[in-house]
């Protein structure tokens, strides 16, 4: 395999790229219009072929989104341009059978897309079994360090609305700004490796050792955000609600049912996170049912989807907390995987950054249940 860069097949008139290819200042540019590189790429493929894309404007999660629904419903699956531009180049970055690293750096512009593939890698672990998009109702991207969220009033006498007579005023409800600011914390680590140690590993090799690093950081943000819900986010925000077994230490039958629906109306807990052992006696209460657990639904009882973290974060093992994902927490990111993409494009990786801010807000106390078995 030669390293000497030859003319690339992304450049010309054949290729939406267009005559100038692809250049490494394009990052630069993709970050001054608040974008990520493979975002940059999709308004330009939209703007040179003039036609719509179901990706344009997407962050690399909502595209993965996307294309878990397009999957589900057995719909094709169009490629991103940045997929697009790989199979221009005849780059083989994805499945069984792939290229080199080394392939990247085969032609004069293509080396522009690892940096890309890098944070793509990546992003790809953090979302392998993640509890973050399952457990936070959404993902706030900012352009900051700081973010303050808003709230409406907790007390319901605050926030019900009320019957008015014609021509009476409706009552005011306050929809304010955190007192606390909230900080995105850095998560990411530094890689101690060569371009000449992985130029001749296979591609699915490769990426699989940056999705490890990518389930790193997840792990680790997972961590902070089971601590806001346990512990609030420093706005007075603790969870509102806590359920008690009938009696200490035991879970019983009626217990179970009473945890699920164990929030205030019109909450919903779907979802609930635990240590191992605790949760091993929940599923054993389960197994004792005389009542398939499957028929509940019928009498408009859900159970919430089990979650088990066994890490330290979560230091009562006596307790199980739970969440209506749709209201309970807000993750807010700054949305990319950085790289030092201009490092990496000249294949000095060594000592490359990889990073992602994330911060965890509590959106509403009263979504977030504990289950305490140690009254």
């Amino acid at each position: 395999m030669s390293n000497i860069h030859r003319p690339t097949p992304l450049r010309g008139d054949n290729f939406w790229v267009g005559k100038d290819g692809l250049d490494a200042g394009m990052y630069g540019e993709a970050a001054t219009k608040g974008q990520t590189f493979s975002m940059f790429l999709e308004d330009l493929r939209a703007q040179k072929k003039n036609e719509a894309s179901p990706y344009l404007g997407l962050t690399k999660f909502e595209v993965f989104q996307l294309r878990e629904e397009m999957k589900r419903a057995n719909q094709v699956i169009p490629m991103t341009a940045f997929e697009e531009c790989l199979a221009e180049a005849g780059i083989k970055a994805f499945g069984p059978h792939t290229d080199y690293v080394g392939k990247f750096f085969e032609y004069s512009d293509t080396d522009v897309l690892f940096p890309d593939y890098f944070s793509d890698r990546v992003y790809a672990g953090m979302l392998k079994d993640s509890l973050v998009p399952v457990i936070s109702m959404g993902e706030t991207i900012i352009d900051g360090v700081n973010f303050h969220k808003i709230y409406i009033e907790d007390l319901e006498g605050d926030r019900q609305l009320a019957e008015t007579t014609a021509g009476a005023e409706l009552p005011e409800k306050h929809i304010g700004v955190s007192k606390q600011s909230i900080y995105l914390t850095k998560y990411g680590a530094y890689l101690t490796l060569t371009y000449e140690d992985v130029q001749y590993q296979r591609l699915n090799v490769f990426g699989k050792a940056l999705e490890l690093i990518g389930k790193q950081i997840d792990v680790d943000r997972t961590d902070e955000m089971i601590y806001i819900l346990i512990n609030g986010d420093g706005n007075s925000n603790s969870p509102g609600t806590t359920v008690q077994p009938a009696v200490t230490t035991t879970i019983g039958t009626a217990d179970v049912i009473e945890w699920a629906t164990g929030l205030p109306t019109p909450y919903k807990m779907n979802h609930h996170i635990g240590k191992k052992a605790l949760l091993c006696t929940y599923y054993t209460t389960l197994s004792d049912f005389d009542n398939p657990v499957a028929t509940w639904g019928f009498m408009g009882i859900d159970l919430p989807q089990t979650h088990e973290w066994d890490r330290g974060v979560i230091s009562a093992t006596d307790r199980i907390y739970g969440v209506d994902s749709r209201y309970a927490i807000e993750h807010v990111t700054t949305g990319a995987v950085l790289t030092e993409s201009e490092k990496i494009i000249r294949k000095q990786i060594n000592g490359t950054a990889i990073s992602h801010r994330d911060a965890f807000s509590i959106f509403d106390k009263n979504a977030v249940g504990i289950w305490d078995t140690t009254f």
